[in-house]
This record gives C-alpha cells, structure tokens and sequence, in this order.
C-alpha cells in the first residue's frame, strides 16, 4: 500500500482491491459503516468519507435506506503512471497554456458551446439593465463621470450588506470593497494572506481560474479530496492545516464549480472552526452563490464571528459578465486588502455599481434570481438526463444543487482530451477535466455548461457528443 495515505484513503485501497479481486462482485452489498469501523477500529466518520471516496471513483453505490453496493460497472484500472488519488504534498501550477487552449474556441460564435460556464443571455433582462445604466448615466453625469469612494459607491455596500440581513454574523456596509469582478477579490486576498512559494489548499476537481490565479502569482497547490455530494473532505483539510502545510484556504460552499455540490449548514460552521481553530484563513468564492435552486444557502462568511473568511462575489454568472462588478468582504484583513485594491487600481467604476444599487433596490434582482435559478434547475436536469441517454454506458452526470454547470465522467478511462479536439472538429466547445486539476487527475471527465435552453441544435449536439466518445 502507498505510504502517506490519510486513514480513510488506506481502507479504501483495501476495500478497493477486494472489489477488483471478486471478494465482493458487482451488486454485491457491503458490510455496513458501523461493521467496518469495528473491523478497522476506527471511527464511523472515517468509513464514512471512506465510502465518499469509493464512491466517487465509481466502485460503490449509495442506496439510502438501502446499504453500500458494489457498482455494476467497475471503473478502469488506474494507468501506472498515475499519482496517488490525492497527493500530500504541494504541487506548483502550471496550467496556463493548457487553459488558454481550451478558452480561446469560446470566441468563436459558430461553434455549439457548452464550454464556458454562463447562463444564457436568453434568460437575462439585458434590455432592462441597459436601459438602467442609461438612466444612470443621465440622472447621475458626475457621479459616473467621478472616481467613487476606494470601498464602493455607498448605495452599493449598503444594498449588499442588506443582502446579509439573515446571516448569523451579518456584513457591515463599511466591511465590503468594491472589485472588478469575483476573481479580482481573489487575487488581492491571495495577495494580502500568501507570498510566491507558499501553499494554498483548494478543493479538487476545482475551478481553473483558481489554479490559474495560483500559478501566475508562483503559489503552490494541495488539493484536498472533495465529493461531489458533500463538498470539502474537513477530516483532510484539518489535518493539512494541524501539519502546518497551508497559509490559506480557497475554495466554494454553494455550487461549486464543477461539482455542484452546496455544503450543508453544519459544515460550513465546521469549516470556519477550522479555520479559526488553526488560525488559516479561508478564501470563499461564492460567485454561484445566488443561484442554488432551493433552501438557504448561506456562505460559510455567515457564520464567522472571528473575521477569518474573506469573501469574494460578484454578479459577472448571475446577471451579467461584462459588468464585471464584484465585491470582497475581508473580515480583519481589511486593511491590507484595501491598500492591495488601491495600489492596483485605485476603485472600481461607478456606473456599474449605481445601476446595481438600483436594480437590488427596486426588487429586480431578487425577482431575476427567482427566474434564473427554476430556468437553471430545469436547464441542467433535461441536459442531464440527455446526456446518460446519449454517452456510453456507465457515464455519470449529477444533477447539481446550483449554477449550469455538468460534471460529466466518461468511463473505461476515456480521455476528455481527445474528445475536445475531436468534438472542436465537429463545432463544438467543451471543456476536459484535466484542467480543474494541478495534477494528472480527472482526464476522463468533462465539464459542460447547461446555461442554455436544450434547443434542437444543442440536442444535437449532445447526441453528437455522445457518439464521439463511444469511438474513444
């Protein structure tokens, strides 16, 4: 057995080669948790997130109520060259011409995309917002000719520290800081919290821009083993940060990109106990945030009474992305992260944040969200459902809890790699999973975006898609 396993990931390789040696066949149950944790004498949260682990590599299946089956179809064995399923140590970054690659086709305006992650402009109010930024414009000339306040137009905070009003630690208006955009508050907080060759903790599969904004600013990753259901492994991330290993932590709580998945109350508050607990700050990305179809979805940022989160939005996937308006609430990193913003640049344009204000103002966004996230839930669940009856079998493709995106995994090993280039050759853009890694991890996983109504053209298209990796 590989040295430097957590706890968990040792019993899953034992588990592992029982289910490849026949010990327990396809459809076959397994003993229960609280058997296994007699056997292994150990606790019942660590066969749990074992039984996470195994279950998103493809070997078991959870039926609730029911038990732990074997999986009918058993993945491909690993290729020798594989890396441990989640390394222990730091990996630098270096994904930028790979990122670049699979980016540029999305400017192509003839092509079917499912790469990039948005939501169709179908499903935006485009004329009412322009028609605002017009009246903005007219109505307040030297205010948007003007530099605004370096925190952010004040009937802007205002409106998002009201956003707040039901967080357990609510946000003070004078707490937040205008930004361009969601990945701006990112790196200032990168900025403020790490330097060149310090380690950052991110989930994995991750958002790429994550790992880009990483390897531009030379920080290191270690990836933490995440599932698809319940988010961030704690048990891992809590002993990464008991080593020492980590500065900081970034990562999301609401459907997260690609997973999907939203955090249960109870371990976001978990989370921040860690982070206090270890004194490693968390950087939260919560720009999907708004867009969780159903129930509360506060950020991990609600619960923090200690300053340890910064949070980072903006409404660039949930209204419109040429905006590029966001905002950062730094907790007790305040101060640098406002000197940060200053010495970049300086503050954030006014119009964009005077035409939001009154867009929250007036109830439009709040009404706008209600219609994104039912248009979005029943956008992935058709694309969803299409895309097992098109792909091979033994695909999977979870429904997620927000935003428009799909995790696809493609089995026996194929490599979503040869099915961009292949799919690109046919007018399609999709994205492989390979990079949403700093490693060689995921390359038989796709990410596609279901931001669009399924037309006749993208139904199409899947179908297409579906007969391009049978061929693999």
């Amino acid at each position: 057995m590989a040295q430097h396993l957590y706890l968990y990931e040792g019993i899953s390789e034992r588990l592992r080669c029982h289910i490849r040696q026949g010990n327990y066949r396809s459809g076959e149950r397994l003993p229960s948790v609280r058997s296994l944790s007699r056997l292994f004498n150990v606790s019942v949260n660590t066969i749990t997130q074992c039984f996470r682990q195994l279950e998103a590599d493809g070997f078991i299946e959870v039926r609730p109520r029911s038990g732990v089956f074997v999986a009918d179809a058993l993945p491909a064995p690993a290729r020798p060259d594989n890396i441990a399923h989640f390394p222990l140590l730091p990996v630098e970054v270096s994904l930028s011409e790979d990122i670049l690659h699979f980016m540029e086709p999305h400017a192509r305006s003839e092509l079917v995309r499912f790469g990039i992650a948005l939501p169709s402009p179908q499903l935006i109010a485009v004329d009412r917002i322009l028609k605002t930024m017009r009246e903005v414009t007219r109505t307040h000339a030297l205010e948007s000719w003007d530099y605004t306040h370096p925190h952010g137009h004040e009937r802007f905070t205002h409106q998002l520290s009201r956003r707040s009003i039901n967080y357990p630690v609510p946000i003070d208006q004078h707490e937040l800081l205008a930004t361009n955009g969601c990945m701006e508050g990112i790196e200032l907080a990168l900025r403020a919290l790490t330097q060149p060759g310090d380690t950052v903790a991110v989930e994995t599969p991750t958002y790429y821009g994550t790992l880009l904004a990483l390897g531009v600013m030379r920080r290191r990753v270690l990836e933490i083993p995440t599932h698809y259901r319940d988010g961030i492994c704690l048990y891992s991330l809590e002993q990464a940060f008991k080593r020492g290993q980590v500065k900081a932590c970034l990562l999301s709580t609401n459907a997260q990109n690609p997973l999907g998945f939203t955090m249960s109350a109870e371990r976001k508050r978990r989370l921040v106990a860690l982070a206090v607990k270890f004194d490693v700050p968390i950087i939260e990305n919560d720009i999907w945030g708004d867009t969780v179809f159903t129930g509360e979805a506060l950020p991990a940022k609600a619960y923090d009474e200690t300053g340890m989160v910064i949070y980072c939005n903006s409404f660039s996937k949930a209204l419109m992305p040429g905006l590029r308006l966001g905002w950062v609430a730094p907790g007790r990193y305040h101060r640098r992260i406002r000197e940060l913003k200053q010495i970049s640049n300086i503050t954030t344009a006014s119009v964009p944040q005077i035409m939001m204000a009154r867009l929250m103002e007036s109830g439009f966004y709040t009404q706008h969200i209600q219609h994104l996230r039912g248009h979005l839930a029943t956008q992935t669940e058709q694309t969803s459902k299409q895309i097992l009856e098109c792909f091979p079998a033994g695909t999977t493709a979870r429904q997620p809890t927000g935003g428009c995106v799909l995790w696809v995994g493609l089995p026996g090993g194929r490599d979503a790699r040869q099915l961009f280039d292949l799919a690109l050759a046919e007018g399609i853009h999709v994205f492989p999973g390979s990079v949403f890694s700093a490693g060689p991890r995921h390359s038989d996983f796709l990410r596609l975006n279901a931001g669009n109504p399924l037309s006749e053209q993208n139904s199409r298209a899947i179908q297409r898609l579906g007969d391009i990796a049978a061929r693999l």
